[in-house]
């Protein structure tokens, strides 16, 4: 319910006749949600930045820039309200989330926050994301705030009454009902055993240049400490060691020991470089799978890089953006998905930042991936909610495909996800830990994967047709010969 107020807000502005008020509404209400949400950007690690102090004006910039997308919906949803006549009840829902999409598009793409990852911890609900993605889940959430907003504004009518049924008749089916999409026949079954390494190496530790065979032997050691359990594969965060792993002969070396000692490939994240003509180097964000016997037998480079963090954006529009260092790794995109073989599964690596989008894991369902794996180092931000915002949403991931996914972070969140979109194998942050489960087999494809993000679409659609009926109307007024402008 808490699009109620702004909503109840914005027909009182419409009531008034005061449209120009409604940006200013939306941008308010926004500015102050990223800033209490994304509160985690003015708590990063030093380690994760050069100027320390520009973690405080990015907070504020970063909510200042992000509170426009509401500001936008607001404005619509009142220009709607004065101009067509749609009371903001229907308005606000349909703008809500053509904001939200116009939000995750594009080089600055970010949808984290978005309204339908609230209900990650709701089986229920989340089963809805395999018809439409989690815009759909947004849908429900800003329906039953639609018949909310509507029930308020006619508490004293039989409207009101009616728009307070309806909410409960929205919420109830929606929570009942989604059971109905993951029927009891395709019930978890046992796949493949895996086992997944949280090494907790603090970033002072790994990017110092100084402890790269430390670093290198934890992790040697805790694979060990998992093979008793007899995985068919073990799993490795994100950069794992800090170093070139592929490209640092003493590293490798260990590594394929192990692998080749023991039959049990390891997949592991690792910063890789390539030679240019030029005598620079490419540097990218990578991973790949270390077969018994074989060596590396495929590598996948993270494509959706995070702005600020790994690349600057734009630099397309101006190349010398990349020369500014505030500490962010200068990665260059991969340019294709990639999936790696490993113990009979096709595997889609979601590297960190990744997994909050939901594309690439659909792309690569309908490419015959088998598994989703989530590789991540989110111990740049300490102890914050962050931790927990990044992991919930990569739930979806598993429920939009109706594939397993396995998390393996450096200092966690580390779990499994079901194909019901179930958490199971959570544990603590910034501790060891060696995790072995069995992972669920992939389930049919649902529909989400065939359709994408048909919701985002739709409510895109639906708002760019009411800007131009507005648009046309305006005209109209403006002409001599229209009888309204006498």
């Amino acid at each position: 319910m808490a699009l109620v107020p702004l909503g109840v807000a914005l027909e009182r502005r419409a009531a008034a006749g005061d449209r120009a008020k409604g940006f200013g509404l939306g941008y308010l209400a926004g500015f102050v949600f990223f800033l209490a949400g994304l509160h985690w950007i003015a708590f990063l690690k030093p380690v994760a930045v050069t100027i320390h102090w520009i973690m405080y004006p990015s907070w504020v910039a970063a909510a200042a820039y992000l509170g426009v997308y509401p500001g936008l919906a607001c404005w619509a949803a009142l220009t709607f309200r004065r101009r067509l006549g749609i009371p903001i009840a229907v308005a606000l829902p349909v703008t809500w989330l053509a904001a939200e999409k116009l939000r995750s598009m594009g080089e600055l793409g970010f949808p984290w926050l978005s309204l339908g990852y609230t209900q990650w911890s709701w089986t229920n609900i989340l089963q809805w994301a395999s018809i439409g993605g989690v815009a759909l889940v947004g849908a429900w959430i800003v329906a039953v705030n639609g018949c909310l907003i509507a029930a308020w504004l006619g508490r004293r009518t039989k409207t009101g009454a009616y728009a307070l049924a309806a909410a409960s008749v929205v919420w109830t089916v929606a929570f009942t009902e989604g059971s109905l999409l993951y029927p009891e026949r395709l019930e978890s079954i046992p796949g493949p055993r895996v086992a997944l390494i949280q090494g907790n190496v603090p970033g002072e530790v790994k990017w110092s240049g100084k402890h790269q065979v430390e670093v290198l032997n934890k992790f040697l050691a805790l694979t060990r400490q998992a093979l008793p359990e007899r995985p068919s594969l073990v799993i490795w965060p994100e950069t794992a060691t800090g170093s070139y792993l592929r490209r640092d002969l003493p590293s490798l070396v260990a590594v394929l020991n192990l692998v080749d000692s023991t039959g049990v490939p390891i997949l592991a994240g690792y910063p890789d470089y390539q030679p240019r003509p030029d005598g620079t180097y490419r540097i990218s964000n990578a991973a790949g799978v270390f077969a018994p016997h074989i060596g590396l037998t495929g590598q996948y480079e993270k494509m959706h890089l995070v702005p600020f963090g790994e690349r600057l954006p734009f630099q397309w529009l101006f190349p010398g953006l990349g020369k500014l260092d505030f500490g962010q790794a200068e990665f260059a995109p991969g340019d294709s998905l990639v999936l790696l073989d490993a113990a009979g599964q096709r595997a889609c690596v979601l590297v960190c930042f990744e997994s909050i989008f939901p594309d690439a894991p659909r792309r690569a369902r309908q490419r015959g991936a088998t598994l989703l794996v989530n590789i991540t180092n989110d111990e740049w931000f300490g102890r914050t909610g962050a931790l927990y915002q990044h992991a919930a949403m990569s739930v979806f991931r598993a429920v939009e495909t109706r594939l397993p996914l396995a998390r393996c972070a450096n200092t966690g969140l580390t779990f499994f996800v079901d194909t019901r979109g179930r958490i199971f194998d959570n544990g603590g942050v910034f501790v060891e830990r060696v995790v072995v489960d069995h992972l669920d087999r992939p389930h049919p494809a649902p529909p989400y994967v065939r359709l994408g993000d048909w919701p985002g679409a739709l409510v895109l659609a639906l708002t760019l047709a009411g800007v131009l009926a507005c648009a046309v109307r305006v005209k109209k007024r403006a002409s001599p010969l229209h009888p309204e402008s006498s």
